[in-house]
């Protein structure tokens, strides 16, 4: 199983090790060789064998912080073996209990430019990517020039950034720091996205964005522990009544990559049971 075939092509997940990954590389495994991205090597490894033991193909996992370039140096001589990238799923990032604001911001938001990236010269006709952001992007009101200030986001310009932050905390003063620095991070990965379709869609290649609401995770379960109440306000106002499920992301993601989205590029799903609306987000 661990031969490589030709026809299939790669199936790029970061965050592999975790529940979502997973679940997205089992969907995916059924028709692509899959390469994992992690932080974390023994689960990798671990992840790596069970996958196999499952009967799908893995032909190559990487360990390394998003952050890093020698992760990206690695990603990139991976992906030059071949055989072609077909679909990348970027479920990898950070909440609000992993790190203050500006880890946030570079790991969810600088991170995902890094890898799009790194990818991006291996794209070719057929090329599908997903990366997870969050309706926590959609929470905050529209504004042009904050939207400027962290689609631009540098180090020289994190002063601004926080300042930013501390001015919505003003409006907002149930959001602590890092929870606006959060949903400023998503926001800002589904501008990415958005802005970067057009260029793809010249190589044949789509991006999209999947928003998700509150799901059935590690990480979800972790926010909450911790009291996060906006977490658990979420939860409580979400018409469907239930936690999203990593399947109901998988399936998602599965939907645009595919062939029947090939008219879909540059778009934010959000699949959070409805919360949005009823949050009073309008677009």
């Amino acid at each position: 199983m661990t031969a490589i075939l030709e026809d299939r092509g790669i199936a790029l997940i970061t965050g592999g090790c975790g529940a979502m990954g997973l679940c997205c590389a089992r969907s995916l495994g059924q028709s692509h060789d899959l390469l994992l991205m992690d932080t974390r090597s023994e689960l990798l490894a671990a992840a790596r064998h069970q996958l196999f033991e499952e009967g799908y193909t893995v032909c190559d996992t990487i360990s390394g912080d998003i952050r890093d370039p020698e992760t990206h140096a690695t990603l990139a001589a991976a992906l030059a073996k071949g055989p072609p990238l077909r679909v990348i799923v970027h479920t990898a990032g950070i909440s609000t209990f992993h790190g203050d604001w500006q880890m946030i911001i570079d790991v969810n938001h600088l991170g995902t430019m890094r890898l799009l990236e790194s990818v991006e010269p291996f794209l070719s006709k057929g090329s599908a990517a997903v990366v997870i952001a969050s309706n926590a992007g959609h929470m905050l009101p529209p504004d042009a020039e904050r939207d400027a200030l962290i689609d631009s986001i540098s180090a020289e310009r994190l002063p601004d950034l926080r300042a930013s932050i501390d001015e919505l905390r003003t409006q907002f003063p149930s959001f602590a720091v890092n929870s606006i620095g959060y949903m400023l991070s998503k926001r800002a990965v589904i501008r990415t996205c958005e802005s970067r379709a057009a260029e793809w869609a010249k190589r044949g290649a789509r991006i999209n964005s999947v928003s998700p609401g509150v799901i059935w995770t590690p990480m979800a379960r972790g926010e909450i522990d911790r009291g996060n109440n906006t977490v658990q306000k979420v939860l409580a106002a979400t018409p469907a009544g239930r936690y999203g499920t990593v399947m109901d992301i998988a399936n998602a993601v599965g939907f645009l990559v595919s062939s029947g989205a090939s008219f879909i590029t540059g778009t934010d799903l959000r699949v959070d049971g409805g919360v949005s609306p009823s949050l009073g987000v309008r677009h």
